[in-house]
């Protein structure tokens, strides 16, 4: 009866360890179904890919918006202070002492005496003189 024994220990320990290896199969297959419909559902992320493709794009037109607008503001700084100076040398030329010389913008003084100013902008430009 000793070796009934040690065969029944034995049936029960392969028992235990089909046990253990049927749950370790199922949970095995449990992650393995939940990594592929992971993969699936966001790890290809197809629709993310397209999000910042246009993303990116709209970033690129943006930028070159930027860049256009800052040569328009250069240019429009350059000419207004060109305008500037055209506006103060007339009216330092043409009022004398009577406008303060550190203003930009003064406006020449209306006097009897004071002429339009000729030839402030180029040909062709409203209040420029006919040729």
């Amino acid at each position: 009866m000793a070796e009934h024994g040690v065969g029944h220990e034995a049936e029960e320990v392969k028992e235990v360890v089909w046990t253990y290896t049927g749950w370790a199969v199922i949970l095995l297959v449990c992650v393995g179904a939940g990594v592929f419909i992971g993969y699936e559902l966001w790890g290809d992320a197809v629709t993310l890919r397209a999000d910042l493709n246009k993303q990116t794009e709209m970033v690129g037109t943006l930028k070159n918006e930027r860049e256009t607008i800052k040569s328009q503001l250069a240019l429009v700084t350059r000419d207004k202070e060109a305008c500037q100076r055209s506006l103060q040398n007339a009216g330092a030329g043409g009022a004398g002492a009577s406008a303060p010389a550190g203003e930009a913008g003064a406006a020449p003084a209306a006097g009897a005496g004071a002429a339009p100013p000729t030839g402030a902008g180029p040909a062709g430009a409203p209040g420029a003189p006919p040729r």
